[in-house]
């Protein structure tokens, strides 16, 4: 993986490319206090060694648009031909929406000029106006997003202690590079297809649930099983491909 670093003191803005995709990242609109949240965006790229990240500084004109013009509508088509004119692909435009104290986290599809993923997250402030942790629920919007626009998955590799017929921990493929964290939860799931009106449609159906107990290295962990044992062991005894996702608590 290469990183390219140069200093952005007005909008961070970084180009990822995934396959031949390449992303944006805007600094979050409406609010200096939650400005790491774009920062940890990039981060979450930047880790992980699929992709390839490059931090680019800009000019002012963007802010100097948004404090013209406030409607959605100019905005949105703002970002989009920013994005046309720099060969972006996608767009992350993140916002802070003081009255219902969230960030919405809108993924723009350059090419058809649209919003093609949005996730909100709770943004509060504590009793002296500094933001209160946020990672954790940005980390759950954006693999939410990448599993949803990217078809980014995290698979469990296998099985790697049983009792009685039931999976007690599995090898996941995330680590250190996917930001995986101790004790945090997952859910286990198997991708099930559904034939709806003709048309062949997907969906994820959970099958368990289980916590992070040991990050082993870049890119594995170990999730300890803590429901649905049983049907996860028979599953994998039947070699089906299982799938973990960020618990939305």
């Amino acid at each position: 993986m290469r990183v390219l670093i140069m200093l952005m003191p007005l909008m961070l803005i970084a180009s990822i490319s995934i396959g031949q995709n390449r992303l944006s990242v805007y600094k979050v609109e409406g609010s200096s206090g939650f400005s790491g949240v774009s920062s940890h965006i990039v981060n979450l790229y930047a880790n992980d060694d699929r992709f390839i990240v490059i931090d680019k500084a800009n000019s002012q004109i963007i802010e100097d648009e948004q404090d013209r013009q406030k409607n959605e509508e100019f905005i949105d088509g703002y970002i989009v031909e920013q994005g046309i004119q720099e060969g972006f692909d996608y767009c992350y435009y993140p916002k802070y929406i003081k009255a219902d104290e969230t960030i919405l986290i809108k993924l723009y599809d350059v090419a058809k000029g649209t919003v093609i993923a949005s996730r909100s997250i709770e943004a509060k402030l504590n009793f002296i106006g500094l933001p209160k942790a946020i990672n954790a629920s940005v980390d759950e919007a954006i693999a939410d997003i990448n599993q949803e626009v990217f078809q980014v998955r995290l698979e469990v590799v296998r099985m790697i202690e049983d009792k009685k017929n039931k999976a007690k921990a599995l090898l996941v493929a995330i680590g250190h590079n996917q930001n995986a964290k101790k004790d945090r939860e997952y859910e286990v799931y198997i991708v099930v297809e559904e034939n709806v009106g003709g048309r062949s449609l997907t969906r994820n159906k959970v099958v368990g649930r289980g916590e992070i107990k040991e990050v082993e290295d870049a890119n594995f962990s170990q999730l300890k099983v803590t429901k649905g044992g049983s049907q996860i062991y028979q599953l994998l005894s039947q070699n089906q491909t299982l799938y973990i996702q960020h618990l939305n608590k």
